[in-house]
């Protein structure tokens, strides 16, 4: 196993504890005391499995109501034939970017992040086999593009942010990528994969700072 493969394994929730220990993170209302979205939903972190991995992303159509021209993950809703939001993610992904499932070999979670949009979305990280050809659903995705996992996955390169939405400050994040602005939720997930791999390195090799 290679040394980037490991890491990205080690470093994520498995599978099989399921979902109930992961934290909780991202939007919180102004002025409430506790916060459930009503709605869940599952993103697909698919990362391509190559001797340098790259983390897949698009960039949703302009014309959408909601985040347009906005890069994210390939996922959305979670439907009532959905055994699981591993296969919630999955589907989203073969249907946004024609990303077949048995490419795909879904490896654990990241933690759970609530969005300004009333979802609770479960990051499934997937590594995927080369090559794909990306089929895109033009009506919701406009791009399909990869950034390495050294870039995507180096702290340092991330901007922070202060924003003002009703009345209440926050802090977000962006990563710079060639024309690509990533930021919002997509940068806090890659963020809390970059703080899961430091916490991996630090149990490998202790003492030793993570580095990417």
């Amino acid at each position: 196993m290679n040394s980037w493969r490991n890491r990205l394994i080690g470093a994520v929730s498995p599978l099989e504890h399921g979902v109930r220990d992961l934290r909780i993170s991202g939007y919180r209302p102004p002025d409430r005391q506790s916060y459930r979205p009503s709605r869940t939903a599952a993103v697909l972190v698919a990362i391509l499995d190559l001797p340098e991995p790259e983390v897949v992303l698009t960039r949703r159509s302009d014309h959408l109501p909601n985040h347009p021209g906005q890069v994210c993950f390939p996922g959305g809703a979670a439907e009532d034939n959905d055994r699981s939001a591993v296969q919630t993610a999955l589907r989203e992904a073969q249907e946004e970017i024609g990303l077949p499932p048995e490419a795909a070999r879904p490896i654990g979670f990241l933690d759970r992040m609530d969005t300004i949009s009333d979802y609770r979305v479960l990051p499934v990280v997937a590594l995927v086999t080369p090559t794909i050809e990306w089929i895109l659903d033009a009506h919701e995705v406009a791009e399909v593009f990869t950034v390495p996992a050294s870039i995507a996955f180096d702290r340092a390169r991330y901007e922070r942010r202060e924003v003002q939405r009703q009345g209440q400050r926050y802090t977000i994040w962006s990563l710079r990528w060639r024309e690509h602005d990533i930021w919002g939720a997509t940068a806090a997930m890659l963020l809390n994969y970059i703080a899961r791999l430091e916490r991996f390195d630090e149990r490998e090799h202790p003492g030793i700072r993570s580095g990417t």
